[in-house]
């Protein structure tokens, strides 16, 4: 079995990335295994004798787009391929859908999230999704989702939720330095909704001055949300880190982490924080529901919701035996996840659905 792959992430391009490291298990699983993206250059990164990465200099969407699927054509003549997969419903979705009736490809298509999720994005979802011979979603959510509005058969659809190392070993330090730090991490962009966090922080302090707010991540918005700090007063309270590669020690020395998005798919902030016994505040959204339960292993609340998040960031400050019972919840949720071998078992699964449809 070959499998082109069309995606979006291009740290696969960086042979030490997590990505990386999971395309090259992908690739254990199959004869060959290429992936193209958008990169910052135009280059072929050889992650294993089975496993290729082509990188496209990413100059604008268009362009991108037509690059992309200029390569892909151009594999496909030169190679038999039997799936193309695609991590995306959208522009890049419809490129996958005409390279796979072109070639007789078996097409599956990755959901993880609906982010942006109108005008030509829905029409364009709405479109190729039900067509699509396997659809791989990242949680029962995105499943219910595909079946109710976009009618995706549910036979079509694999529920695979991204694998996270949580056997590391590690766990949260008490350090005594009368700081508690509410942790937040994601690329500083709107759907992410750190503004929410910064304005409840202001909300916070007033009663619990010893509330930090530390945001990992870099992004189109960090001027701009570091002026809302300036702003509202908050420069002793808010640290901006930057873009950090490795999380654990920050996740060892935070004592709650706040997700706030708009919209999520399998968010791995969630897990790898769980893993580490971290009590977790989070809207309803992605894994809220399948892995995160509302007081049973964190709290959950509505989407941009000022009110409830600063109820939430309360609770947890004041109460230190809800933050332990929800943590350790959290921490044995994330280690009763499916195994690597059982996800990579779904993985093919996925793929031989896409094979077996694309033949009949």
């Amino acid at each position: 079995m070959k499998i082109l792959s069309l995606g979006l992430d291009q740290t696969i391009l960086d042979t030490s990335s997590p990505l990386a490291q999971r395309a090259r298990l992908y690739g254990s699983l199959v004869d060959k295994y290429v992936v193209i993206t958008p990169g910052k250059e135009n280059k072929i990164v050889e992650l294993s004798d089975k496993v290729s990465a082509y990188g496209l200099k990413a100059d604008n969407k268009i362009f991108t787009l037509w690059s992309i699927f200029s390569l892909a054509k151009k594999l496909l003549q030169q190679e038999k391929f039997d799936i193309i997969s695609v991590q995306d419903q959208y522009f890049l979705g419809s490129v996958a859908y005409l390279l796979a009736k072109k070639f007789n490809l078996g097409l599956e298509i990755q959901v993880h999230g609906f982010e942006k999720f109108y005008g030509p994005r829905k029409m364009i979802a709405k479109y190729i999704l039900p067509k699509a011979d396997s659809v791989r979603a990242v949680s029962q959510r995105l499943k219910n989702k595909l079946v109710q509005e976009f009618r995706v058969k549910e036979e079509n659809i694999i529920v695979v939720p991204i694998f996270v190392a949580t056997n590391h070993g590690l766990v949260r330090k008490d350090i005594n330095d009368n700081k508690f730090v509410f942790l937040s991490v994601g690329r500083l962009v709107p759907v992410k909704n750190f503004s929410l966090q910064i304005l409840a922080m202001k909300d916070i302090v007033a009663d619990f001055p010893q509330a930090k707010l530390m945001i990992l991540g870099s992004g189109p918005m960090e001027a701009e949300l570091k002026q809302l700090v300036k702003d509202l007063g908050l420069e002793q309270v808010v640290e901006f880190k930057g873009w950090i590669k490795d999380l654990y020690p920050y996740y060892q020395q935070a004592d709650t982490l706040l997700l706030t998005s708009y919209a999520e798919g399998w968010p791995l902030v969630i897990v790898e924080a769980a893993s580490f016994a971290l009590p977790i505040i989070m809207t309803d959204v992605g894994s809220a529901g399948d892995f995160i339960k509302d007081k049973e292993n964190g709290l959950v609340i509505p989407i941009n919701n000022r009110a409830a998040l600063v109820s939430a960031m309360k609770s947890l400050l004041k109460d230190n035996v809800l933050r332990k019972e929800l943590g350790q919840a959290a921490w044995s949720a994330a280690l009763n996840l499916p195994s690597q071998e059982q996800i990579l078992a779904l993985y093919k699964q996925s793929w031989q659905k896409s094979l077996n449809r694309n033949k009949k």
